[in-house]
């Protein structure tokens, strides 16, 4: 190494420094723990059969990139459905917004088919997503249409079991295996999201946060709104926070404005905040000119650091303030 950087340029090597510098002083998280990576650690996935599920799911766990290192500490977890999907983007934006101290360290676990089974394994999370109901598409006019553009088959509806399976079979297992907080997060796009509002409606108490993106609120003929009364005729407190977002460019694409992605999103919204939960924590973006795939990384770049904002402004305390000539008060 010396012959390397003795080549160098002194200004040049004085930037290298400073840029291998300034992360570490950046991020307490990291910088107080010897022997920490740099980012997260994807383990190898493993399978799971729910107990009433049809076909297993394959779970991929990734670790924060301290969790070797620091064996005192214990972390939240957030669960990602549609893994071979959106596993790697949300670690990745994880990582950054880690570096910068906008999020604290998660235990990310991925839900979903195997990636090497393609698109007819991902074509099976309408059954996982899909609440108890008949068939697949949103109410009235819309659904017409979207019989007419999208007809799909009669297929089992097992958004039960599979809130089931992630909660009472595959929680314990991961509770066990790994140093968690007892935090407990979930991330769903799409039908997935439509999945969170219905999982938030009717195990309320499943799941401390949400990150909901452009829901399919509509779908199953509306069954999260149905579910939402249900709930609402007795409970008067809903102590979960949530983030909520869908894209503005969802309104122009025809299959998106048929299944009713912005208007539904709104509709929620709008019906969580009349009933005046007095413990519900409820933020709502539509971001504009962003589509059904675009919308992804923005949501997660605004969400993370806004439900776990507390967090992350007490790791930014927790780094020594610098005077005027750089050094620590």
């Amino acid at each position: 190494m010396a012959p390397l950087f003795s080549a160098l340029p002194k200004a040049l090597l004085a930037c290298a420094l400073v840029a291998v510098a300034v992360p570490a002083a950046a991020n307490p998280q990291l910088a107080s723990v010897p022997g920490a990576r740099t980012n997260m650690a994807i383990l190898e996935p493993f399978e799971i059969q729910g107990s009433e599920m049809p076909f297993p799911h394959q779970v991929t766990v990734a670790l924060p990139a301290s969790y070797d290192a620091a064996a005192d500490r214990s972390y939240p977890v957030l669960w990602v459905l549609d893994s071979p999907m959106m596993l790697r983007a949300v670690t990745g934006i994880l990582d950054i917004l880690v570096l910068g101290n906008h999020s604290p360290e998660m235990i990310v676990i991925g839900v979903g088919s195997a990636p090497e089974e393609g698109l007819a394994g991902v074509g099976r999370r309408v059954v996982d997503f899909s609440p108890p109901g008949e068939g697949y598409a949103p109410t009235g006019l819309g659904g017409e249409v979207f019989h007419s553009i999208a007809p799909i088959p009669e297929f089992p509806h097992k958004a039960d079991a599979f809130l089931a399976m992630l909660v009472d079979e595959l929680r314990p297992r991961i509770v066990e295996a790994y140093r968690t907080s007892g935090e407990h997060a979930l991330f769903g796009h799409s039908a997935g999201g439509m999945f969170a509002g219905y999982a938030l409606m009717s195990r309320p108490e499943a799941f401390d946060k949400m990150i909901i993106g452009s829901p399919f609120m509509d779908g199953v003929d509306g069954a999260v709104f149905t579910t939402e009364e249900r709930f609402a005729a007795s409970h008067d407190d809903l102590p979960v926070s949530i983030f909520l977002g869908a894209g503005s460019a969802e309104l122009d694409e025809d299959f998106l404005a048929v299944s009713g992605i912005v208007a539904s999103t709104a509709a929620f919204s709008r019906r969580l905040h009349l009933r005046n939960y007095p413990s519900l924590e409820l933020t709502t973006r539509i971001y504009e000119g962003e589509d059904h795939y675009t919308v992804v990384p923005q949501l997660l770049t605004d969400a993370i650091p806004a439900l776990w904002s507390d967090e992350a402004a007490a790791l930014g305390s927790s780094w020594p303030e610098r005077t005027k000539d750089g050094t620590a008060d």
